[in-house]
């Protein structure tokens, strides 16, 4: 049964419709009729109305306010207007507004009546059209995680912002962080279970770990073929206790695993601070999983163990090769080549085949490429050349043509990671610009919050900018909001206070303060 109201400030108006459409038939209740839009406007508020049927023309709210109070409350409410007046200016606004349909006076009942069946049709089509809808929230929400650790800050901002409130999602935490879990022997567990049996045990597997982070603010676990997705987040004071926790329930899991025919390694991303930037801890859970190769005995990969991973040289005192990675770093050819030589006259004598003289060499400059990989630095051609090579050892008839090409390789090597670290220092730098211009606007914007997005250690971020820029990372932020502020000056009428609102400063003088020492002007003798 559908409630209708009936509104029209003349009564016989009122009771000719009241009385000359047949409601039961049309399954529809005329729970309420009046003779003003300022009651109607009360009715709506209280009652639960299907259609409305309303004169447009009445003295104080008109049938088109009455319609925008109807809509507003309930956009599924359908309004049909009717008017002695045949304007086209009245049915185009009551189109913009929304209206299902204009009719004029005097009214034919039995067009009214199609009228208003076709009103009841639209919201059951509408009716259904929501309860498919509502069917297939939990694939939106899945479908809104995934496009949120796959797409940058500006755009998962500009793109999922109105979706949380829409699917109820709760996403309000001081902290948030990706873990990704692979099943390493997937296909084996794939072939031996059976496909079914293998999704099953996936599932409970996602059951255990949404037991067991409960507790958490932000819970959610993504499917994917390679093991679950976890989207985690909390509104513990401080992130150091975050961490704790969520390696508390991944050692609770590894421990859980054990003796499980499932072999799982875990990624631990970085954690952000801002919603919109779970792109950054989702690729950073990535990378920590890459050191599986590096550390086959390890099950939890951290991220923040790898934080700052532009490695220095002194980290490799200890290693046997350190000083001949230090002089590919050093660009000292002089010295390579004397180490090579004294590397090469010892490594002769003990290696009698030259496939051992080879396994040696192919051990050194593992230990190079693990350094550069390390640095981030492209070394795939380094290692096609390697591989090549390794292929074609019998082309090699001297230990002599062996160690020469040990040097020309450590040459090359020492030209193509200065190259590429100065490409990968451009490149963080400019990722460090694009974050200071998205987030330019937040107060609290700091090298810590800029460090992490970057992945990188804030004192070691702070020196590798410096050097390659000749500018402070705070200079930076500084000149950003300075030049939005002198844009906002020249082009809009806003208040000082808002402007220095709007470009991240709580104190409008410091404010004052800043664009002066930066411009030379005060920002009122700008915008003159």
């Amino acid at each position: 049964m559908r409630n209708v109201m009936i509104v029209d400030d003349n009564h016989i108006s009122v009771e000719g419709i009241l009385k000359n459409v047949d409601w039961n038939i049309l399954d529809c209740n005329v729970i309420a009729c009046k003779y003003d839009g300022t009651s109607a406007a009360e009715t709506i508020t209280n009652h639960s109305i299907d259609l409305i049927i309303s004169d447009i023309e009445m003295p104080g709210l008109t049938g088109l306010e009455l319609a925008k109070i109807a809509l507003k409350k309930n956009s599924f409410t359908k309004v049909i207007l009717i008017s002695a007046f045949d304007e086209f200016e009245y049915a185009r606004q009551a189109l913009r507004v929304g209206v299902f349909d204009y009719i004029e006076k005097p009214l034919d009942y039995d067009y009214l009546t199609e009228k208003v069946m076709n009103a009841i049709k639209e919201l059951q089509k509408e009716e259904l059209e929501v309860e498919l809808l509502e069917k297939s929230k939990p694939a939106m929400v899945n479908n809104f995680f995934s496009r949120l650790i796959h797409t940058n800050h500006a755009e998962a901002r500009y793109s999922l912002s109105d979706y949380p409130d829409y699917l109820s999602l709760h996403l309000e935490c001081h902290f948030y962080c990706s873990v990704l879990l692979e099943i390493e022997n997937r296909d084996e567990i794939r072939e031996q279970l059976g496909i079914q049996r293998f999704h099953l045990e996936l599932a409970n597997l996602q059951t255990y770990i949404q037991e067991h982070s409960a507790h958490l603010n932000l819970s959610y676990i993504l499917s994917d073929l390679r093991g679950p997705i976890c989207i985690l987040g909390h509104n513990f004071s401080n992130q150091v206790y975050f961490h704790k926790e969520l390696y508390s329930i991944f050692t609770d899991l590894e421990n859980y695993y054990t003796n499980s025919s499932f072999k799982l390694i875990m990624g631990i991303g970085n954690t952000v601070k801002n919603l919109w930037d779970m792109s950054l801890s989702y690729q950073s859970a990535k990378k920590a999983l890459e050191y599986r190769f590096f550390f086959p005995q390890q099950t939890i990969f951290d991220a923040r163990d790898n934080k700052g991973s532009i490695l220095t040289n002194e980290l490799f005192i200890n290693n046997k090769d350190d000083v001949l990675i230090q002089l590919i770093c050093k660009k000292d050819k002089v010295g390579l080549k004397d180490w090579i030589e004294n590397f090469s006259e010892g490594l002769v004598s003990k290696c009698q085949t030259k496939n051992l003289l080879f396994i040696r060499i192919y051990d050194v400059l593992g230990n190079v490429l693990r350094f550069l990989y390390e640095m981030n630095i492209d070394c795939s051609c380094i290692e096609r050349e390697i591989t090549q090579v390794y292929a074609k050892i019998d082309t090699f008839h001297t230990s002599e043509e062996l160690v020469n090409w040990l040097y020309d390789i450590c040459a090359l090597i020492s030209e193509q990671s200065d190259h590429s670290s100065q490409t990968y220092h451009k490149q963080i730098c400019d990722t460090v610009v694009n974050y200071i211009k998205q987030h330019y606007s937040e107060n609290t914007l700091c090298l810590n919050d800029i460090a992490d997005a970057v992945m990188i250690s804030p004192t070691y971020l702070s020196a590798l900018y410096k050097k390659s820029t000749s500018q402070n990372i705070s200079d930076t932020i500084t000149s950003v909001r300075i030049e939005t502020a002198c844009d906002l000056l020249l082009h809009s009428t806003i208040s000082l206070k808002e402007i220095s609102e709007k470009v991240g400063y709580t104190n409008q003088y410091y404010f004052s303060s800043c664009f002066k020492k930066k411009t030379g002007q005060t920002p009122s003798e700008y915008r003159k």
